[in-house]
Order: C-alpha cells, then sequence, then structure tokens
C-alpha cells in the first residue's frame, strides 16, 4: 500500500475543499472560502439537455474555477493531465501518488460507491491519497466526509470519464510538484473580486451570467412540455441550496471569503461588500425554495420562480 499523509479539512464544495487540501499538502494555510473566492467561484449557468434528465440545469458556480484559482497563484501553465485511454490515466495517477504528489481530479458521483447516487454529477472534485495495488483501491477525501474513502480500481476508472455536459471529462487530473504560495495578498483579493463581478455582469454568452437568469426565465414556459419538469424544479433547488454549494447558491461561502479579504482588502469593509453578498444569499435562499415548492406541485406552475428572479 503507497498513502500520502493527507492534509483534509471537511468542507462544502468539492473542487474548493479539494483545492484547499491541495494548497495545504503545499503548506498554504488558506481556507476553503478564500479558495473559491480566489478562483472566482461565483456563476451562473443555465443549460438545456435533452438527451438527459433533467432537461434543464441550473449551476451556481462558475465553470473553470480550478483553473482560474491556479491561474490566479501563478500557475501560469496550469492543465489537466489527461490520458487517452482509462489504463493511461490509470497508470498516470499512481505514479503520481508514487512520487508523493496528491492529486486533484474530477470525477461522476454516480460511480462512487459511498454516495449512493442514482443520478449522473459529473466533475465532482476530490483528492487521492493513495492506493492499494493487492486490492485494486485507491484512497480518496471528498468534501464534508472526515475520512479516507475506498474507491477500487474498476470503478474510478469509469468516475474519471464522462462526456455530460457541461462537464466533458477524460481522466482530468492536477498533481504538481511543488505550489508557490502568493505573498501580495492585497491585489490578489482586488483581482479575484473584480475579475468575478465583471464575468458575471458582462457575459456575452446567454448560458452563463447574469444572462443566463433571463434566459432561463424565458424558457421557464416551456418547462411544462418536459415530462420531467418537476424532477428540473428539483434538481434546481438541489443545486443552489444542496448538492455542495454551502447554501445559497454558494454565496454564503462567498461572503465569508469577502470577509477574510477584508483582512487584507480595505475597501471591502467600506463597501459593506460581505452584507450585500448575504442580502444576496437570502435572495438565492428564496429562489431555491421557489424551485422546490414548484416541484411539489401537480400542475406546473412556474410563477413563483418568476417572480423570485424579478426580485
Amino acid at each position: 500500500m503507497t498513502l500520502i499523509n493527507h492534509t483534509h479539512v471537511p468542507g462544502h464544495h468539492c473542487s474548493s475543499t479539494a483545492i484547499a487540501d491541495l494548497v495545504r499538502f503545499h503548506h498554504f494555510n488558506w481556507s476553503e472560502d478564500f479558495c473559491f473566492g480566489i478562483g472566482g467561484g461565483l456563476g451562473i449557468t443555465y443549460l438545456k439537455t435533452p438527451s438527459s434528465s433533467p432537461t434543464r440545469l441550473l449551476h451556481t458556480r462558475s465553470l473553470g474555477y480550478e483553473k482560474r484559482f491556479f491561474n490566479a497563484i501563478g500557475v501560469d501553465d496550469f492543465s489537466w493531465l489527461s490520458g487517452r485511454t482509462e489504463e493511461e490515466s490509470e497508470k498516470q495517477l499512481l505514479c503520481a501518488i508514487d512520487e508523493n504528489r496528491p492529486a486533484l481530479l474530477l470525477s461522476d458521483i454516480f460511480y462512487l460507491h459511498y454516495f449512493n447516487s442514482s443520478s449522473h454529477f459529473p466533475g465532482h472534485g476530490i483528492m487521492v491519497w493513495g492506493y492499494d495495488k493487492n486490492d485494486k483501491i485507491f484512497y480518496v477525501t471528498d468534501t464534508e466526509r472526515e475520512n479516507l474513502e475506498s474507491v477500487p480500481f474498476s470503478d474510478m476508472r469509469k468516475a474519471r470519464v464522462s462526456q455530460i455536459p457541461p462537464f466533458i471529462c477524460n481522466g482530468d487530473f492536477y498533481a504538481p510538484h511543488h505550489l508557490s504560495k502568493p505573498t501580495d495578498l492585497q491585489t490578489l483579493c482586488k483581482l479575484a473580486i473584480k475579475e468575478n463581478a465583471h464575468r458575471l455582469l458582462n457575459s456575452t454568452d446567454h448560458a452563463s451570467g447574469f444572462s443566463a437568469l433571463h434566459s432561463l426565465t424565458d424558457d421557464l414556459s416551456n418547462w411544462a412540455e418536459s415530462d420531467d419538469w418537476q424532477w428540473n424544479c428539483r434538481f434546481a433547488y438541489q443545486t443552489i441550496e444542496k448538492r455542495g454549494t454551502g447554501g445559497s447558491g454558494f454565496r454564503k461561502m462567498y461572503a465569508r471569503f469577502l470577509a477574510e479579504a477584508g483582512q487584507h482588502l480595505e475597501s471591502i469593509k467600506t463597501l459593506e461588500l460581505e452584507n450585500k453578498m448575504l442580502e444576496s444569499a437570502q435572495s438565492w435562499h428564496v429562489l431555491s425554495n421557489a424551485f422546490k415548492q414548484t416541484s411539489e406541485n401537480n400542475k406546473p406552475d412556474f410563477e413563483f420562480i418568476k417572480k423570485c428572479i424579478k426580485h
């Protein structure tokens, strides 16, 4: 058995927990919330997925968060390592562990037995710390779980490959030899906040940023034509409030980031950004409940959801 001493601290969101664990291994003393904010984790994405169920997806974390985080801390050449085959990806991962390099990787929770999930949810970040070649299992840490979990080699091969939008994964993982901790946290925080706000406000893609909310509102009347309209609503509630968001579509996490960043950037306190983000969190919480209540109705009526979005 090969096992690296892990630096896992349970968290709220999969990728920000995994990233905090990884940088902690490399001697950063950053919280999950701080890592989430530095990577510009706030997002809004609305997608139509007619070939799967739910046929509508609303995500409240930004896509590409992991890459932005590592770019922000100075890893300009960040890229996921992907294998051409499942076997090649597995060999690459084993090699990293042998070299004492814990690995951040993306997975589909459907194949992680400890979730017991009946639905696919790819793009789920976990950390791999070791393996047992005789028993053919990997040892991983995952979000709120305190202890190591074991994942069979066969399940991990399937978990690491996904062609389900928006998370297309081909064995993607990242296991750096070294990471350097930034020293100018004032500038780091300022740039991260400005970039995240700009991306939300000025997206030219109708599927992302505030434009995505307009797309969602315009499309809601079409949900009634789908047999899974209740599941669409229920899933939207879950992706705002439950599925590793820390509540309120990640806005509570970002508010805590702002509280930490305010120690390095005085203008955060002057502009009362933390309080404003908590107000946003409450609005997202109300919206999530609107989706939940609508999912429990016998007939599709989306007026309450529309009202909450426009609020």
